[in-house]
């Protein structure tokens, strides 16, 4: 599988978006806000990214 920059640059700019947000959502709210939401975009991220993945290596299949 290949990656292309345009795919990674995409990646990094989620993660960064995603921390931001935590790190303001802690900081206004309580800690463990914080981490619930931690969590949950955790889950949605994995499970984002393995679809993605699971998408790309059928597209290389064909």
């Amino acid at each position: 599988m290949k990656l292309n920059e345009e795919a990674v640059f995409k990646w990094v700019v989620i993660v960064g978006a995603v921390v931001a947000f935590l790190v303001a959502v802690t900081l206004l709210t309580r800690p463990l806000v914080g981490a619930i939401l931690f969590g949950l975009f955790l889950v949605a991220g994995c499970v984002h990214a393995y679809r993605w993945a699971v998408g790309k290596r059928r597209e290389s299949r064909q």
